[in-house]
């Protein structure tokens, strides 16, 4: 028998209702953290040649990286105190469906955003390099939310998804 509950499926159109709910409050946030951002002392004179500013990118984008490994462990986690343990055994896959939907999607939303982060580095100045951390920064909390979100509901993933993706749009 499985441990996990069969979601109920909810009309087109509260889930319609629920995802515009979502639009402010992720727009909101996001103006805030660049606002709030833009006056963090982050020095980034020094980064005067396009190396430089890809060797930073590339630092920061270690930490984005970190997203992945969270992930991981959290599939792990489940196979490793549940029946889902064996993979061929495929009883208790339906375990571990979630955790596999928030990597996978995590692995394809990395990789974008490294894309498109260090694209956007060659086209900055050092004046600008700021943003870099920034887009870092809310990278990791989307996906933060996001996990979270997909945890509770599935259509609770709007303001993580937006978080994450926002910024490699915007960049590409």
């Amino acid at each position: 028998m499985s441990d996990k509950k069969k979601p109920t499926k909810k009309p087109f159109e509260e889930n319609k209702s629920l995802a515009r709910k979502q639009i402010f409050p992720t727009v909101a946030f996001n103006v805030l953290f660049y606002a709030l951002g833009r006056s963090l002392p982050i020095d980034t004179s020094q980064l005067t040649t396009p190396t430089d500013r890809l060797i930073y990118t590339i630092r920061w984008l270690f930490l984005s990286s970190t997203t992945i490994i969270f992930a991981m462990v959290r599939v792990l986690r489940v196979r490793g105190n549940t029946d889902a343990i064996d993979p061929l055994n495929g009883e208790a896959e339906n375990l571990v469906e979630l955790p596999n939907r928030i990597l996978r999607n995590t692995i394809e939303q990395f990789l974008l955003h490294a894309s498109a982060v260090l694209t956007y580095s060659t086209f900055l100045d050092e004046s600008n390099m700021n943003n870099i951390p920034l887009m870092v920064m809310r990278f990791i909390l989307g996906r933060l939310f996001y996990a979270v979100g997909y945890s509770s509901d599935p259509m609770h993933r709007f303001f993580g998804f937006n978080m994450t993706f926002g910024p490699t749009f915007i960049t590409c």
